[in-house]
């Protein structure tokens, strides 16, 4: 019963902008654009909110800034410089800077040399007369390079130096990989000199000692001994001997 009241009571409620308190502390203020049965659709200035009802504990009515704007604007004549000054003063201390704008554009359209309305425009004054910042760029040769005015040789410059450190960076890659695969040829070829040393040592032959690790072991049987006397010929044993 409670929740059905307090929706009959936000519906009823003028199209205002409210402070509207949340369940937890929490408060949204704004101009309140919708309403329904489930949720107040609030604009924030910046965009717009929705609010459940039911996370809703209250409203406080009170005039938006923006609604305030509307209701003063509409009541000044077209030709009125200074209220119109007046106004665009007001709403600039308000923050509203796109209603201050349009405020100072009705006072230039009044007083096209007026100083304050067209600097807050962000207006400069070239040759005389009030032009905007970009005419005024473009007309003393200026370029706009990624959201900044600047001269055609400071555009250059820039790019030029770019060009240096890619360049730079791409010889240091390129020097970093060339000693890698020097090292890698360098160490393959240790390798293979390695294994040609080992094989070209050759297995062990009949006779010969073999090393065992901790010293040589035995000799290979049968050997077979040389008459240094007559080579190529087995010698002749004592009787008696053994081989």
């Amino acid at each position: 019963m409670k929740r059905g009241l307090a929706v009959i009571a936000l519906i009823a409620a003028p199209l205002l902008a409210d402070d509207v308190y949340l369940r937890g502390g929490g408060r949204v203020t704004g101009e309140i654009v919708e309403r329904s049965d489930d949720a107040v659709t609030v604009d924030i200035g910046g965009g717009t909110i929705s609010v459940r009802t039911a996370s809703i504990v209250r409203i406080e009515e009170n005039v938006a800034p923006s609604q305030q704007y509307r209701e003063r604007a509409a009541a000044i004549s077209t030709g009125d410089a200074e209220a119109w000054r007046e106004l665009a003063r007001w709403a600039r201390g308000e923050a509203l800077a796109t209603q201050a704008s349009q405020a100072w554009s009705r006072v230039v359209a009044v007083l096209p040399d007026d100083e304050e309305a067209n600097q807050a425009l962000g207006r400069v004054r070239l040759d005389g007369r009030w032009v905007s910042e970009e005419e005024s760029y473009l007309a003393r040769g200026f370029i706009e390079f990624e959201g900044e005015w600047m001269t055609p040789g400071e555009r250059q410059a820039i790019l030029n130096d770019r060009l240096a450190r890619d360049q730079a960076d791409r010889q240091a890659e390129t020097a970093r990989l060339t000693a890698e695969q020097q090292a890698t040829a360098e160490r393959e070829a240790r390798e293979e000199a390695e294994r040609d040393a080992f094989l070209s040592g050759g297995l062990p032959q009949y006779g010969d000692p073999v090393n065992w690790g901790w010293g040589y072991g035995p000799v290979y049987w049968p050997t077979t001994p040389v008459d240094l006397g007559r080579p190529g010929r087995p010698a002749t044993l004592p009787s008696g001997g053994r081989r």
